[in-house]
């Protein structure tokens, strides 16, 4: 199954088709950012794992409506920093995404349906070590073997020993309905599909067979070293992530304008054609909860976001086989979000 559909970079022409040939005051809507941000320091948050140092993702929003129809484009930064005893010592993992979302609205305004296309690309990762159970190869100091290779495809890769790049596109549809419960003031359901590619060049594959891979290193041979790590990277075969989730706000006044909300999410999680290593979740819990404080038309927010079952969030660029086993991690951050509505 293959998700196909515009390039979303092309879709962000939209705004200045629509808006510019005509009245700004036809419409409304509102414009916002939200950042959240995870320190290893921080002690009040959960414990993450021995290799977390930092993560943080912000994003901005432009939403317009009239009527029963509304258009919404979401630019966002993901960012993730571990530090490990082992090579590569350290990572970082860099992603930008794009989203547009359509909303058909009802006329009572008490419900709307959408659909949503995002499309998330990170940059690529160049390791110049890498730590094979106890053998370590690159052009690090510590390197007990320097690896090269003379084929083409690994010229780009100069001393560098590996490259990793991945992206993802998805397509969601959602339903929200406001209601008048003493507990709820609105419950959405949301359906996404994601269509998820890595890819990696290295010339360690060059030893997993032949002279050197019978070699000797600390009793084990060096091709089976290499190998039962290569079986940890990222699949280079495509998959589908399908997560459907419920979630309910509400919205309680303290004093003046000044409120406290809450806003738990469930999310069912099935990966298709995924090789996994080890057992992962099949289930996440996500609950942001904090002040609100509204004056006017400006909406300001201080929040935190506890995920139950998901160590870094459900971004879907930082989950693949390197990865899976920190899935069943509680997780925490500290987040803001300001608004201003026309």
């Amino acid at each position: 199954m293959k998700i196909n559909y515009y390039n979303l970079r092309h879709l962000f022409l939209i705004p200045s088709l629509l808006i510019l040939p005509l009245y700004l005051n036809a419409f409304n809507g509102h414009v916002g950012f939200n950042k959240n941000i995870t320190d290893v320091e921080w002690n009040f948050l959960p414990n993450t794992n021995s290799s977390f140092k930092y993560s943080e993702s912000a994003d901005a929003e432009f939403f317009i409506y009239h009527k029963n129809y509304g258009l919404k484009f979401n630019s966002s930064s993901f960012n993730l920093d571990l530090e490990r005893s082992i090579h590569p010592k350290e990572l970082e993992l860099n992603a930008e995404s794009n989203e547009v979302e359509f909303f058909y609205i009802k006329e009572d305004q008490t419900s709307s349906y959408s659909l949503a296309f995002k499309e998330q690309v990170a940059d690529p990762q160049i390791i110049d070590c890498y730590t094979f159970s106890s053998l370590t190869i690159g052009t690090c100091a510590d390197a007990q073997i320097t690896l090269s290779n003379s084929k083409p495809k690994y010229n780009f890769l100069g001393d560098s020993l590996l490259w990793i790049a991945g992206e993802n596109k998805s397509i969601r549809s959602s339903f929200i309905k406001a209601t008048n419960n003493s507990l709820v003031d609105e419950y959405s359901f949301f359906l996404e599909l994601t269509e998820n590619q890595f890819n990696w060049i290295s010339p360690i594959e060059e030893i997993t067979t032949g002279f050197v891979a019978n070699l000797s290193f600390n009793g084990s041979r060096i091709g089976d070293l290499v190998t039962g790590t290569i079986v940890t990277l990222p699949q280079r075969d495509k998959w589908l992530t399908v997560v459907g989730g419920f979630s309910i706000n509400k919205s309680i006044p303290i004093v003046n304008n000044f409120f406290f909300f809450y806003e738990p999410t469930l999310v069912l999680v099935k990966q298709i054609d995924y090789r996994n290593i080890n057992d992962i979740p099949t289930y996440n819990l996500k609950i942001i909860s904090g002040i609100n404080y509204n004056y006017l038309n400006f909406d300001i927010s201080l929040f935190a976001t506890y995920y139950h079952k998901n160590l870094y969030g459900f971004e879907h660029i930082a989950f693949n086989q390197r990865s899976e086993h920190h899935y069943d991690s509680n997780y925490g951050s500290i987040g803001i979000s300001g608004y201003y509505k026309f």
